[in-house]
């Protein structure tokens, strides 16, 4: 009886459960396609690749062999070395950008000139400009040099250059004088010898055995400078 009961209630529950299922179409789930090469089964209908509302994207074109053969003209043109003058052409671009900026520097202070060229060439003055400067500038205690201390503390920077200027353009001992152009501050804080002194080196080797004779010959027989005694006065005291 037991048995009977539990078997009857299992197929009536079984059997009420089977016609509770929905018939459903037999078909793959969605975004699944059948296999390349193989037929799709009857009742079974082949699922869209884009989803539905949107359009499917076309592969692109094949390339032209007009377009492959500019792209294997760039890639042969990349490989090759390049030459010694188009590395120069590159080298002096790549310095005038490098070194722009010092011409914003070297133009004039005034408002028109701003396309960048260099300051225009100043003339030269006489030497008498520059001797009243220094003559002006003897004495500095002066209060109306008392603005210009930071010029004149800012140009010590520069007063090694120009001891080794005034030492490069010395005289040599076959001349009397020499006349050389100077470059000076408007102040007086700083000058220097505006000039490097060029020679032929057969010449300048030439004169320089000539001044070597002469010295020996005037070291021998004392003709212009004497020897100096000590004591001078030939005393004690």
């Amino acid at each position: 009886l037991g048995m009977g009961m539990g078997m009857g209630m299992g197929m009536g529950m079984g059997m009420g459960m089977a016609h509770a299922i929905p018939v459903v179409s037999s078909g793959p789930p969605p975004g699944m396609v059948a296999p390349p090469g193989m037929m799709m089964p009857p009742g079974m209908t082949p699922v869209p690749s884009a989803p539905p509302g949107m359009m499917k994207v076309p592969p692109p074109p094949p390339p032209s062999s007009s377009s492959a053969a500019a792209a294997a003209a760039a890639g042969l043109k990349m490989v090759q070395p390049l030459t010694l003058e188009e590395k120069a052409k590159r080298w002096s671009r790549l310095q005038s950008k490098r070194y722009s900026h010092r011409k914003r520097f070297s133009n004039t202070s005034s408002s028109t000139n701003t396309t960048g060229q260099p300051q225009v060439q100043k003339d030269s003055l006489p030497p008498e400009h520059i001797r009243k400067i220094l003559q002006d500038h003897g004495d500095m205690t002066s209060k109306r040099y008392s603005s210009d201390k930071r010029i004149y503390l800012g140009a010590l920077k520069y007063a090694p250059h120009s001891v080794f200027k005034l030492l490069e353009n010395m005289p040599m001992p076959w001349e009397t004088d020499r006349t050389v152009p100077v470059l000076y501050h408007i102040t007086g804080a700083i000058s220097f010898v505006n000039q490097v002194p060029k020679v032929v080196e057969p010449i300048y080797i030439a004169q320089w055995g000539a001044a070597w004779t002469m010295m020996r010959r005037e070291k021998r027989d004392r003709k212009h400078f004497k020897r100096m005694r000590f004591p001078p006065f030939d005393d004690e005291e």
